[in-house]
Parts: C-alpha cells; sequence; structure tokens
C-alpha cells in the first residue's frame, strides 16, 4: 500500500495471534507489560517508516496549521526526519486532513497492533531477535544525541520490515494508558483503556534507556496535549 500524495509505504500484517507482553522474568520487566499472553488481531497495514518532517510540513503547509515544536533544532528538523514535537491531538489533525486528501481513513495503531508489527508472532524481545544490539538502532548507546533520517537501520527491522521499532523516536498510539490493561482487556483486537490520563507511546528513542526501551514489549506514556522531542508516530489503516 502507498499514499502517493505522501511518499508514505504501509506493509500489510495479516490476521491471526501473537504474543504480547513480558514474563515476569523478562528483561526490565514492569507490571504494566503482564501478564504475557496470545492476542489475536484482524489484518490491519502500518507505515513502514514514521512520517518524516517532510510529509507533516506538506499538511502544515496546506492548512496552515501550527509547525511541530522543535522545527528550529538541527538536531530535529532535517526534512527526512521523523517528526517530533507533535502532540496526539496534533497527530490527529494531520490523520483528519490525510483522510480529506485521500478519502481514506488512517489512523494512529492501537498499542497491540504496534506491537505485532514490531516483533512479529515468535515473542522476540527487540525487532531483530533476542540479543540486544546496539548498532541496530538509534538509541543512547548510539550517541549520536539527535535523530537519524528514517530507514537508516536496516540490521535493525522487525519481522514484517517496519524500520525504527526500537529507537530513533517512539511513535503514538490510538490507547488509553493504563497499568492494568492486559489484565482486563479482551484477548481479539484489544483497544486499551476507554479512558484515561495519557496516550501510550511505544518503541525507544535516542535518548537513555536503549536497551531496556527498545524492547518491543516496552509501554510508556504521555499526556496527549505534550509535544516532545523524542515521540513522533506512524500511520495505520484497516484491511477488508
Amino acid at each position: 500500500m502507498f499514499i502517493e500524495e505522501l511518499n508514505y509505504t504501509f506493509v500489510e500484517i495479516p490476521a491471526g495471534p501473537f504474543t504480547m507482553g513480558t514474563y515476569p522474568d523478562g528483561i526490565r520487566k514492569t507490571d504494566p507489560e503482564e501478564p504475557q499472553r496470545s492476542v489475536t488481531l484482524d489484518a490491519f497495514a502500518i507505515g513502514i517508516y514514521h512520517v518524516t518532517n517532510a510529509q507533516y510540513m506538506q499538511f502544515v503547509n496546506a492548512s496552515g496549521y501550527r509547525q511541530p515544536a522543535y522545527m528550529i533544532d538541527e538536531r530535529f528538523n532535517e526534512p527526512d526526519y521523523p517528526v517530533v514535537g507533535v502532540s496526539w491531538y496534533d497527530t490527529i489533525k494531520f490523520l483528519e486532513w490525510i483522510a480529506k486528501l485521500t478519502g481514506l481513513t488512517y489512523r494512529l495503531p492501537s498499542e497491540a497492533e504496534w506491537e505485532k508489527a514490531a516483533r512479529g508472532t515468535d515473542g522476540r524481545e527487540y525487532p531483530w531477535g533476542n540479543e540486544w544490539d546496539a548498532t541496530k538502532a538509534n538509541t543512547s548507546e548510539s550517541k549520536l544525541k539527535r535523530l537519524t533520517p528514517v530507514g537508516c537501520y536496516p540490521e535493525g527491522i522487525s519481522p514484517f520490515g517496519c524500520y525504527d521499532m526500537g529507537g530513533n523516536a517512539y511513535d503514538w498510539c490510538s490507547d488509553w494508558f493504563h497499568a492494568e490493561t492486559y489484565k482486563h482487556s479482551p484477548a481479539d483486537n484489544p483497544m486499551g483503556a476507554v479512558e484515561g490520563r495519557r496516550k501510550v507511546i511505544r518503541g525507544g528513542s535516542w535518548l537513555p534507556r536503549g536497551k531496556y526501551a527498545a524492547r518491543c514489549a516496552n509501554r510508556a506514556a504521555y499526556e496527549p496535549i505534550r509535544t516532545v522531542h523524542n515521540v513522533g508516530f506512524r500511520l495505520a489503516i484497516d484491511l477488508e
């Protein structure tokens, strides 16, 4: 799949089960990642890359919407960097714009969809496998202290072919965060808590805690009004 107007490519994720969450003795286990369980999702498609500054600026220039935060900072403002400094609500405005432009309904991935796209169906620890490797993602261990262009780490891609799911920038997800979501949500197409104070982010970033934040099962969250220099987003769409 492809959005010609944005030069944005998707990969299709087939329907079926995958292993979500972490065992109690997993690497840097946290209670919000338990219990580990089998979750089944309908088929969907997700962006191979983050939405970039260049793609987001098409929206800004066409609509007059405000620019992302940090656009004057050279660590974050190159055209092929993931767009960061956008709130969860900003991403919704972008989605509304691209829907009008294309006639199709795009959305943010749920955190279950994000995790399946990142780890595949074998329960791996990182998008590339079970062993930590600082050369396969832009994390604090890279010591760059900035973003890198999307797609710079081809050896760190996920089993489904998605890039930067273990570093560079987190992704906003559609779900409200709740610490006990996994204990109560359904095993089929879970959508997270029905309300909350923070929205889920997934994927690790260039900031510290790289080894732990880059794990496929790692969960984090920010208030949806926050504009943070290590959180971006990628698109998802339902498949018939």
